[in-house]
C-alpha cells in the first residue's frame, strides 16, 4: 500500500464520516510522513507495511492494558482501531505458505542457522508474516 493509497482511503473515510477509519489512517499517515522526513526519501510499500505492523503491535499492547484495567470503552475503541489497522496490512501468509517459503530459502541459500533465513524472509515477505511464528517454524525446519 502506498502513501497515495492511504490518502485516497482517508478521503473516502472522511466522505463516509467513518471516525475510526479516519483516526487509524491519520495515525498511519503521520508515521509515514515522519519516517519520510527521517530518511529524506519516499517510502516503499514494504516500509509502509512495517510501520503499519508497528502500529498494530502497539494497538494490541494498549488493548491488553485496557482489558487488564477493566476499561470496556477503551477496549471497544481499540478493537475497532485494530480491525482497521489490520485491514491495511498486506495479505498474510498461511502457516503452510510460510513453511514453504522458509524451506525454499534454506534450499536456495544453504543456510544452517536462523539469522540468514529470517533476513531473507524479511526481504521477500515483509509485513506478511508473524516473526515469532516464522522463527519457530525456521527452528523446527533447521532441526530436521
Amino acid at each position: 500500500m502506498t502513501e497515495k493509497d492511504l490518502r485516497d482511503q482517508l478521503t473516502t473515510a472522511m466522505r463516509a464520516k467513518d471516525a475510526v477509519r479516519m483516526r487509524a489512517l491519520r495515525a498511519v499517515l503521520s508515521l509515514v510522513k515522519n519516517r519520510m522526513i527521517e530518511v529524506r526519501t519516499e517510502l516503499s510499500e514494504r516500509d509502509i507495511a512495517t510501520l503499519i505492523q508497528r502500529e498494530v503491535k502497539q494497538c494490541k499492547e494498549t488493548l491488553d492494558f485496557a482489558r487488564q484495567a477493566g476499561r470496556a470503552e477503551q477496549v471497544t475503541e481499540h478493537e475497532e482501531l485494530l480491525r482497521v489497522l489490520e485491514g491495511l496490512l498486506p495479505q498474510s501468509l498461511s502457516e503452510q505458505e510460510l513453511r514453504d517459503a522458509i524451506r525454499a530459502i534454506v534450499a536456495e541459500t544453504g543456510a544452517t542457522n536462523l539469522g540468514p533465513i529470517m533476513k531473507s524472509l524479511g526481504e521477500k515477505y515483509a509485513g506478511r508474516y508473524d516473526g515469532k511464528a516464522a522463527s519457530e517454524l525456521a527452528k523446527s525446519i533447521l532441526a530436521g
